[in-house]
């Protein structure tokens, strides 16, 4: 338990220790791109400021042109000129800049003339002719020429119409491009258009200001996603990295569990055959029933010990693949029989029954290992098992496989348990046995050496009603029984 909230702590400091400054980055980085938004959106505007200016210019340009063709207009008094200058009405003045009387070919038709009549009998120009002024007329605009030889005269819808014109060329779904009279109040982003059209303003306002952002925000976005993908990206890193860290935790808390198992086991075997050659030792006449006695006991020490060498050495080949299996084609009654053999030998006092060893298709596999995988199942079942319950073995045949069964009538195995009764130096609570021993390598080592002939074992058990241990081995190939 302490290994696994050792794990998990280890695992929780890679993730924070990974998170924590992603985490930041992020922050910085968002931090990072609302500056950079701000400064799109700056230097959006500085554009259109710019833009503002070049419109300015080219409206007083248009302004200034039409004034050219105003006194052109009166020179050749064309109807063309009058024309290019857009006026609705030309006013031409004569050497002693007194008003000349009108001439119908230089207004382009009747309403020409009227305006121009009005315009006289209204007072005529006033005091300043520079650049487009009011006159006395409501919504009638008048525009003198740079030589003083003619004056136009322009109707509001007039002048907006050729306003328009220049600024929808400029106009845009983000940006509005207006112009103001010199009585109407403009936008923020107001300048004066100037001489040509003295009081005039040109300015603009943003539609949809959330436009403007719109660039920067898909960034942010690109970003954000990219910060959350890195984010995740990481944290699986790290939680693989935590989980090898922890697993490679458990591995080592294991071996040093399985280092101090043997030596335990180890250490009881030997110190009983010391303690058995020291009584003998001590008696100056040996007594032959005695000897015997102690040999005895000796000699199950020793097959003990033998056991488990044998185990530990078999399980650490076949975990660095040092032995390989040398299979052959083989009948799985002499697996059982010499398996059955080894068992009583070692438990004299138990009774083991075989069933269904008689006719059984032959497998491809290694004799040796076989035994030892079935003997470790008699084992087994022999350590949790009274002393006197039975064992049975029992072999069949299945559809393309070979089965041999162990069963035992024995404490069995919780369900919890059995997920985990193969795992290497696992072991059943040892409470539950009677006076077991062992480091937890006995299923483990048969479950490799099935899935090395590629078969598996599986159990069948319930708590207080014994086990079934089954090795399931492909059956030769073109074999019958």
């Amino acid at each position: 338990m302490r290994g696994s909230s050792g794990g998990w702590a280890i695992t929780a400091l890679i993730l924070a220790s990974v998170m924590v400054p992603t985490l930041c980055v992020l922050w910085f980085m968002n931090e990072a791109v609302a500056s950079q938004t701000a400064a799109a959106g700056q230097s959006a505007l500085d554009a259109y400021r710019t833009q503002l200016r070049f419109i300015r210019r080219q409206i007083a340009l248009d302004w200034q042109n039409r004034a050219s063709a105003l006194d052109r207009a009166a020179d050749e008094e064309s109807s063309d000129s009058r024309l290019d200058s857009g006026a609705d009405a030309l006013v031409l003045l004569d050497s002693r800049d007194t008003i000349a009387p009108p001439a119908p070919a230089a207004f382009g038709g009747d309403a020409g003339v009227a305006l121009a009549t009005e315009y006289i009998r209204a007072g005529g120009p006033g005091p300043d002719l520079h650049g487009l002024q009011p006159t006395r007329l409501e919504g009638v605009w008048q525009l003198a020429s740079p030589r003083g030889r003619a004056i136009g005269l322009y109707r509001d819808e007039t002048v907006h119409l050729a306003l328009h014109r220049l600024l929808d060329e400029h106009q845009s779904a983000v940006i509005r491009f207006a112009v103001f009279k010199p009585d109407e109040g403009a936008y923020e982003e107001a300048v004066a258009i100037g001489p040509a059209m003295p009081g005039w303003q040109v300015s603009f306002t943003p539609l949809d200001i959330s436009l403007l952002n719109q660039a920067a925000r898909s960034r942010t976005a690109s970003y954000v996603w990219a910060a959350v993908l890195g984010i995740g990206l990481v944290g699986l890193v790290a939680a693989g990295a935590g989980h090898v860290l922890r697993r490679q935790l458990r591995l080592t808390r294991l071996e040093t569990d399985l280092v101090a198992a043997v030596s335990h086991e180890l250490r009881t075997p030997l110190a009983s055959m010391r303690l058995l050659v020291d009584g003998l030792l001590r008696d100056e006449t040996l007594d032959p029933s005695k000897t015997r006695e102690y040999l005895g006991l000796m000699a199950v020490e020793n097959a003990r010990l033998s056991r488990l060498i044998d185990n530990v050495l078999t399980f650490s080949r076949l975990d660095r693949s040092r032995q390989p299996l040398a299979c052959e084609r083989i009948d799985p009654a002499t697996v059982v029989e010499a398996a059955v053999a080894a068992a009583r030998e070692r438990h004299p006092s138990r009774t083991i029954d075989v069933t269904g060893a008689g006719a059984l298709p032959p497998v491809d596999a290694d004799p040796d290992a076989l035994v030892t995988a079935l003997l470790n199942l008699l084992d087994n079942a022999a350590k949790y098992s009274p002393a006197d319950a039975p064992i049975s073995v029992h072999a069949s045949e299945a559809v393309g496989h070979v089965l041999l069964a162990v069963r035992d009538r024995g404490i069995g195995i919780p369900a919890a348990e059995q997920r985990r009764i193969f795992r290497r130096f696992y072991q059943v609570d040892r409470r539950l046995a009677r006076g077991t021993s062992g480091v937890g390598l006995g299923l483990s080592l048969v479950d490799e050496i099935l899935r090395a002939h590629g078969g598996t074992v599986d159990v069948v058990s319930e708590p207080g009603a014994g086990s079934t241990f089954t090795m399931r081995l492909p059956r030769a190939a073109g074999a019958t029984a």
